[in-house]
């Protein structure tokens, strides 16, 4: 009896240590394929930064034609698929978005906040159906966490309310580089936050203006905040009577939609994107990597704003 009992507990180890050899080799397996996987997507980093010129280039020398961004990702994907295989490439227009920088002016050498503005983003604020009772308040945040002064607008906040709260980083002063740090004043609820968020931007300039060529049904609430007047009726008659080659100016723009000419701001309109965001998504074995660029389209030297891995 006694025999058999060694026998059952000898067989017994065995299949546990056995059980033991294959997660240690499994895991090993792994971490080594996961190793070779990010070796592999840092040289296809590299790779993309290299044709990135490229494709910047076509985009600058095409920009008459690429009014609506969302037409040319087809021909960009076939270009850069034809070097880089499993590579995809999505275009976002972000002469589309609220910039938040241009709630500042400059003004001798510094920035103070642009009132004229401030009520556009109010009116952003109304047409999202964020909380009215929330619109002074955010408003006035974002002044002094982008003015160059530190004197605390009304409802707002400088440097020693941030101090006071170990969770917040200091009020930056100074233009937004990527509109995540919105999420630093810790204001908007996160549904509110949501809401807006898809339609914000941070471009590195104060200025504010829309592509009307890129309007579509998920932006057009940051053209009515631009132009209050203007109906929804308005807005299908844009995107409805839009030729495929876009509209090429304003005159255009008011005899082919068929709008009144008094509901809409003109001095906000552009007819081409500006800037754009370039969404880069690469499949290695299986795992998908994404690399973001946002170029401006306005000059050939010193385009990249900047690149990010996340949104």
């Amino acid at each position: 009896m006694k025999k058999g009992f060694v026998l059952i507990s000898t067989l017994a180890l065995i299949v546990i240590l056995s059980f033991l050899v294959l997660i240690i080799s499994r895991t090993i397996y792994t971490d080594t394929l996961k190793t070779s996987v990010f070796a592999n997507s840092i040289e296809k980093r590299i790779e993309l930064i290299n044709t990135e010129k490229l494709l910047i280039d076509i985009l600058i020398s095409n920009s008459d034609r690429l009014r609506n961004a969302k037409l040319g990702e087809g021909e960009l994907n076939f270009i850069i698929n034809s070097k880089i295989p499993d590579l995809r490439i999505e275009l976002t227009d972000l002469s589309t978005c609220f910039n938040l920088n241009s709630l500042v002016k400059p003004f001798r050498n510094i920035y103070v906040k642009n009132d004229l503005h401030g009520e556009l983003f109010k009116n952003f604020l109304r047409v999202n159906e964020i909380d009215r009772n929330k619109h002074r308040e955010f408003l006035d945040l974002l002044y002094d966490s982008l003015d160059s002064d530190s004197l605390p607008e009304p409802f707002g906040a400088e440097d020693l309310f941030y101090v006071a709260n170990d969770s917040l980083s200091l009020s930056p002063d100074q233009l937004y580089i990527h509109k995540s740090q919105i999420k630093n004043l810790s204001f908007l609820g996160g549904n509110e936050l949501l809401q807006i968020y898809s339609n914000i931007c941070t471009l590195p300039n104060t200025d504010l203006f829309f592509n009307i060529n890129g309007l579509n049904e998920n932006n057009y609430l940051v053209l009515l905040s631009m132009s209050p007047d203007l109906s929804l009726n308005d807005i299908e008659k844009i995107i409805i009577n839009r030729p495929p080659e876009g509209y090429i100016n304003y005159q255009s723009l008011i005899e082919l939609s068929g709008i009144n000419e008094d509901r809409i701001n003109k001095s906000l309109l552009i007819y081409k994107p500006e800037y754009l965001q370039i969404h880069y998504t690469f499949n290695l074995e299986g795992q998908f990597f994404h690399f973001y660029s946002v170029i401006s389209l306005k000059t050939r030297n010193n385009n990249i704003i900047h690149r990010s891995t996340s949104l």
